[in-house]
C-alpha cells in the first residue's frame, strides 16, 4: 500500500512539474487566497470585520508586549510580531477566524533559547534567527505538503504540553506580580519558587498592590461579564477588551505615583513603582540574521521544538474554528502563508509567529466575516508603534505581569479533561502526564519530544502486540462468530472438533509476526492434541521442554483441577484466520505465516501422516493484501470465477464462497487446488495453499464439507469430525 501510494506520489510530482509553465497563474491565485475572496467581497461585511480588528487590536497590544517580556526581549519586539503577522495572514490564510501573532507558548520557548545564547548573542538577534529558521521549515512542509508529518502528534500531549507551558509561563511571571525583586525567572520551575520564598521579605508593597489590583480586576471583569451579559454583545466587549482597559488604568495610576520621581545620587531617576520605561517609537530598519555554524548546530533541537510548537497550535486552532463554522482550511497553504510570515517577520525584529487561540475566538466572538480583520489589527498596531510609546513609559511591571497570567490561564486544562483522558484510555492519559509534567520541570522542547516519543513507543507496542482473539459461534446465531471473553452475557458455542478459528486486529508485519505466530501455536495446543507420531524420551532434544509448556498451557485453559487428558481433546484438522481487519502484510509477516503454516502441519500429523486432514483457509483478506498472499502461494490465485450456491453431493465438491476458476469442472474434481492447478499452472505452492472465504461460517461450512470428501477418499482414517449431512452446512 505504501509502495502504491509513494509511485502515485511520484506520478503526481512529475505531472505538476511538466503542467507548471501553464498552471503559474492558477498556482499563484491559490498560494493568495486574497485574490479570490477580495472581488468577492460583500460591503455588509466591512462593520464586522471592522470591529473584530480594532478588538483584537486593543487585546494584542497588551498581550504583545507582555508575551516579548515572556520571550525574554523588549516589549517593542511583541508589537514587531504581532503587526506582521495579523497583515500576511490577510493575504495568504484560509481561516477567517484565524489571527497569527506572538503567543505564550512560543514566547517561553524563545525566552528559554535567549537565555542558553545570553553573552554570546544579543536577545534579538536570537529572536531572529529562530524566527527565520523556524519559517522556513514551516513554508518547506507547506511546499512539499508534508502537513502528514501532524498526525504523529496526538491531542494528548498537545494539551499536556500547552498546559505545562502555561503553567510555567505563570509561575516566572509570580515574582514581579508580587513585586520581589532579583528573582531570575529564567531559572527552573522550583528553583523559581524556593528562590522567591527566600527573599519574600524584600517585596516592593506598591509592586504587590497593582499586581494583585489588577489581576482581580481582570478575574471580576470576566466574572461579572459571564453572569450578567450572556447574549449582549455591548457587555461582551467589556470583557473582550479587559486587558487593554486593565492595562490603561495601571497606567494612568502609575503616571500619577511616578510622574515626579526622585533622583540618586547620580541623577537617575528612582520610581516607586517597576514600570517599563523607554519604548522605542516606529519601526526598525530592515537586518537579515545571521548566525555562526557552531551556535546553529547547538541550538537546532530547540529550533525544531519551536517549529513544531508553532505548526501544531496553528494547525490544531485553524482546524477548531473551521469545524465550528463548517468550513475548509488548507493545511498546505497554512504551512505555507506562516513560513512565510516568519521569515518576512524575522528582517524586522520579529520573533516566531503562530496562530492565537484567545484572540482567535475573540474574532469568531464579534462574528468576523473575512480575513481582512487581520489587516485592521496590524494597522492599528502599527498606530500604536508611532504614537503610543511615550505611553508605554509608565505601564507597571506588576499590571502587565496580571495580564500574562490570566491570559495563558485559559491554556491550562482543567483536571477533568485529564480524569476524561484516564476513562477514554490509559495511555492517552500517561503521555499527557508526561508531556506536562516534562514541560513544567525541565523544558517546552523535552516536553514535547517526551510526550511524543512516549506516544510513539505506546503505538508500537499496539503495533507489536495487537490483540488477538479465539472465535467461537453464537449459539442462536450459528453465521455470527465473535470472541466470547469480551462479552461473558452472550452464549457461545466452540467451532466443530478440530476447526480453530483466530483473528488479528492489526496489519501482519515485522512487529507482531513472531508474536501471532507464538500466540496461535499456544491457543493451538490448549485445545487440541498433537496428530503425529510422539517421541520416545530418547528421541528428543536435551533443551525440549514442549511437554512441560503445553500441559501448563492446558491448565490455565482447562482450570488446574480439570482432568483433561490428551485423548479428550480432538486432533487439529483446521484453522481459520479471519484478516478482516488486516490492512498491509510485509516480508517478515508473509515468512511468519509459511512458518506458521509448517508449524500447524507438524502439529496435525501431516508431516508424520502426508494423508492426514489439515487446511488453512482465510476469511475477509482485503485486496491489496490478498495480492501479495496470491503472489507467495499460501492462498490460492483468484481466477476469473463463478460463485455459485453448490449442494453437498455424494462425491462433495466446494461450496460456494470458494474460488473456483470457471474452466474447473466442478463434479470431477474432489480438491478446488486441483482444478486451480490445471487452469493456472503447475505451482508447488498450490496444493498446500490455503483457500479464501468472505465469512467465517463459509470457511468452517467449507472445511466440513472438503474434510467429509476427503473421509471418503481415505475411507474415515483418523477424522474427528464424523459423518455429516446437509443440515450441517449453514448457507448464509
Amino acid at each position: 500500500m505504501a509502495d502504491r501510494q509513494l509511485k502515485q506520489f511520484g506520478h503526481e510530482l512529475v505531472s505538476w512539474v511538466k503542467a507548471f509553465p501553464r498552471n503559474t497563474p492558477r498556482y499563484i491565485t491559490e498560494r493568495l487566497p486574497i485574490i479570490k475572496w477580495l472581488p468577492k467581497y460583500n460591503r455588509n461585511w466591512a462593520f464586522r470585520d471592522a470591529v473584530a480588528g480594532i478588538t483584537v487590536g486593543l487585546i494584542v497590544v497588551p498581550q504583545g508586549m507582555s508575551y516579548a517580556k515572556v520571550a525574554g526581549l523588549q516589549v517593542q519586539h511583541g508589537l514587531y510580531s504581532a503587526y506582521i503577522g495579523a497583515i500576511f495572514y490577510c493575504f495568504m490564510g484560509t481561516s477567517k477566524d484565524l489571527t497569527i501573532g506572538p503567543t505564550a507558548v512560543i514566547s517561553l520557548i524563545t525566552g528559554e533559547l535567549v537565555t542558553e545564547l545570553a553573552g554570546r548573542m544579543s536577545a534579538p538577534a536570537v529572536a531572529a534567527i529562530s524566527c527565520l529558521c523556524v519559517g522556513a521549515f514551516t513554508m518547506i512542509l507547506g511546499i512539499l505538503r508534508l502537513g502528514i508529518i501532524l498526525d504523529f502528534f496526538p491531542t494528548t500531549v498537545l494539551v499536556g504540553y500547552t498546559s505545562g507551558a502555561a503553567a510555567t509561563i505563570v509561575i516566572q511571571q509570580i515574582p514581579k506580580w508580587l513585586g520581589v525583586p532579583n528573582i531570575n525567572n529564567r531559572a527552573p520551575v522550583y528553583d523559581i519558587i524556593i528562590k522567591m520564598f527566600q527573599a519574600i521579605s524584600t517585596l516592593s508593597w506598591l509592586d504587590l498592590v497593582f499586581g494583585l489590583v489588577s489581576f482581580f480586576l481582570l478575574i471580576a471583569i470576566g466574572l461579572a461579564v459571564d453572569r450578567w451579559g450572556r447574549g449582549k454583545f455591548s457587555i461582551q466587549f467589556i470583557r473582550i477588551s479587559r486587558f487593554f482597559i486593565v492595562t490603561v488604568l495601571a497606567t494612568a495610576l502609575s503616571y500619577a505615583v511616578n510622574h515626579d520621581p526622585a533622583l540618586d545620587a547620580k541623577g537617575q531617576p528612582i520610581y516607586k513603582l517597576s514600570i517599563l520605561k523607554k519604548v522605542p517609537s516606529g519601526l526598525p530598519s530592515p537586518a537579515v540574521p545571521s548566525v555562526t555554524s557552531e551556535i546553529f548546530s547547538e541550538i537546532a533541537p530547540k529550533l525544531f521544538a519551536i517549529s513544531l510548537a508553532v505548526i501544531l497550535e496553528h494547525i490544531a486552532i485553524g482546524k477548531a474554528f473551521a469545524r465550528k463554522n463548517r468550513y475548509q482550511i488548507d493545511t498546505n497553504q497554512e504551512l505555507l502563508a506562516l513560513g512565510l510570515a516568519n521569515v518576512t517577520a524575522s528582517f524586522f525584529g520579529a520573533y516566531a509567529v503562530t496562530g492565537s487561540f484567545s484572540r482567535s475566538a475573540v474574532k469568531f466572538q464579534c462574528g468576523v466575516r473575512s480575513p481582512f480583520a487581520g489587516f485592521v489589527t496590524g494597522a492599528l498596531v502599527l498606530l500604536a508603534l508611532y504614537f503610543l510609546t511615550p505611553v508605554f513609559f509608565y505601564i507597571p511591571d506588576a499590571a502587565l505581569s496580571a495580564v500574562i497570567m490570566v491570559a495563558v490561564s485559559v491554556l491550562i486544562s482543567p483536571p477533568s479533561v485529564f480524569i476524561q483522558f484516564y476513562k477514554v484510555n490509559l495511555w492517552d492519559f500517561l503521555s499527557s502526564q508526561v508531556a506536562l509534567w516534562v514541560t513544567i520541570f525541565v523544558s517546552v522542547e523535552t516536553g514535547i519530544a517526551a510526550g511524543v516519543g512516549f506516544s510513539l513507543l505506546v503505538l508500537l507496542f499496539r503495533v507489536a502486540r495487537p490483540n488477538f482473539h479465539v472465535l467461537r459461534q453464537i449459539k442462536d446465531r450459528p453465521d455470527v462468530f465473535i470472541d466470547s471473553t469480551l462479552d461473558s452475557t452472550i452464549e457461545t458455542v466452540s467451532a466443530p472438533h478440530g476447526v480453530l478459528v483466530f483473528r488479528i486486529e492489526e496489519s501482519t508485519t515485522f512487529p507482531n509476526s513472531e508474536a501471532f505466530k507464538t500466540w496461535v501455536l499456544d491457543e493451538t495446543y490448549k485445545y487440541t492434541r498433537f496428530g503425529g507420531h510422539v517421541k520416545e524420551t530418547s528421541e528428543k532434544l536435551w533443551s525440549d521442554d514442549m511437554a512441560v509448556h503445553v500441559r501448563n498451557l492446558r491448565k490455565i485453559a482447562h482450570g488446574a483441577d480439570s482432568n483433561v487428558t490428551e485423548d479428550d481433546l480432538p486432533k487439529l484438522r483446521a484453522v481459520v484466520f479471519d484478516f478482516s481487519a488486516v490492512n498491509s502484510i510485509d516480508s517478515t509477516g508473509l515468512q511468519g505465516l509459511f512458518d506458521l503454516r509448517d508449524l500447524l502441519k507438524d502439529y496435525a500429523g501431516v508431516t508424520d501422516e502426508p494423508s492426514t486432514f489439515f487446511e488453512v483457509h482465510f476469511v475477509g483478506i482485503q485486496s491489496s493484501v490478498l495480492h501479495v498472499l496470491e503472489m507467495s502461494g499460501i492462498t490460492r490465485p483468484v481466477a476469473p470465477i463463478a460463485l455459485q450456491k453448490v449442494e453437498v453431493l455424494d462425491n462433495a465438491t466446494a461450496s460456494d464462497d470458494e474460488i473456483v476458476p470457471e474452466s474447473a469442472d466442478k463434479k470431477n474434481h474432489t480438491d478446488i487446488g486441483s482444478a486451480a492447478v490445471s487452469v493456472l499452472g503447475q505451482s508447488p505452492f498450490l496444493k498446500e495453499a490455503g483457500l479464501v472465504h468472505l465469512t467465517v461460517r463459509d470457511a468452517v461450512d467449507s472445511v466440513l464439507i472438503r474434510s467429509q470428501a476427503w473421509e471418503k477418499d481415505h475411507g474415515n482414517k483418523g477424522s474427528d469430525f464424523g459423518s455429516i449431512d446437509k443440515t450441517d452446512i449453514h448457507y448464509v
